[in-house]
């Protein structure tokens, strides 16, 4: 007989700032004991109105600080119970049945570290080409810092059983023992980006496999952190993640060719201003104070702003 009180599945969700998208998730949560929700509270502001009422299926874990989406993964991680991990964001809630298909896929692929869920937009619409990349090389994240996209997922979604090499964490199941095997999210990618990518990395390293499970869909509304960080902060923190990856994975030459090319991408960009704005910045204004200040990063070594180098560093309150 089968121990219904330890679960098959434990889901980590890093909650900032984000009380709607969290609150449909769980609405959408299933009442299941054989699904168990972790929400790391890293703003400290959903108390128990939201998360840990009796009715509510998710557990709180309230770090007293902003631990980063990387921080946060590890803090509910380390007390997930269940084999398996799902990392999401609190803007994705699955679909009915998605749950189940992940441990079925678990049980049918042994072989496999990781499933990749689909995500769709709520119209049904699939993110495929966003959410299931290649890792990128060298060249095409020095082509970002000209805000030139790099390599996209597939045309066609792909079929079950697929391997996936850099899936975003928004939705991503992972066996739990070499995920802590492995240490986890790194967390010098605070508070976040760049980290699924290193994580990724990490696991074809090691030769683990990653596969695509289309029977799980997940809905995820995308982008939920950008309009309550700024568009500034954003890009600041998006490419040190860039330099850091880059940094970590590859030749020195690469970190030092991408600390050449930011300044001269955002002053490119800079300049086209009048003709257009940034979709996700507030006005012109705001995109060429954040475009200066990636500018002052990459040439500072990350030190400058030196309000950005105190705010956006590890264990600092956000």
């Amino acid at each position: 007989m089968s121990d219904t009180s330890t679960p098959r599945l434990s889901a980590v969700v890093v909650h900032w700032r984000d009380e709607e998208h969290l609150g449909e998730l769980l609405a959408a949560w299933p009442r299941e004991e054989a699904f168990e929700l972790l929400v790391v509270d890293n703003s400290d502001t959903l108390g128990e109105r939201t998360v840990g009422e009796s009715q509510s299926p998710a557990r709180r874990i309230s770090p007293g600080r902003n631990l980063g989406f990387a921080g946060g993964v590890n803090r509910g991680v380390a007390d997930a119970r269940a084999p398996i991990v799902l990392i999401l964001n609190a803007d994705a809630r699955p679909r009915a049945g998605a749950l189940q298909a992940i441990v079925t896929a678990f049980d049918e692929f042994p072989d496999a570290t990781g499933i990749v869920p689909a995500l769709v937009d709520a119209d049904g619409g699939s993110q495929h080409r966003w959410q299931l990349q290649p890792l990128p090389t060298p060249w095409t994240l020095l082509l970002q810092t000209f805000f030139l996209a790099g390599r996209r997922g597939p045309r066609e979604e792909p079929a079950r059983g697929t391997p996936v090499e850099q899936p975003a964490a928004a939705a991503l199941a992972l066996r739990t023992e070499p995920l802590r095997r492995l240490g986890g999210l790194d967390e010098r990618f605070y508070p976040a980006w760049f980290e699924d990518v290193d994580l990724a990395h990490r696991l074809a390293a090691g030769g683990h496999r990653l596969i695509y499970e289309p029977g799980a869909r997940f809905v995820h509304a995308g982008g939920a952190a950008v309009p309550t960080l700024g568009y500034g902060p954003f890009l600041w923190i998006y490419y040190r993640g860039l330099e850091r990856y880059l940094r970590l994975h590859h030749a020195a030459v690469w970190s030092f060719l991408a600390r050449l090319t930011l300044p001269a991408g955002m002053l490119a960009r800079l300049a086209l201003l009048p003709l257009r704005r940034p979709r996700r910045a507030s006005s012109r204004r705001h995109a060429a104070a954040g475009l200066l200040a990636v500018v002052a990063g990459a040439a500072s070594g990350w030190r400058r702003p030196a309000g950005y180098a105190r705010r956006f560093s590890p264990g600092e309150p956000e």
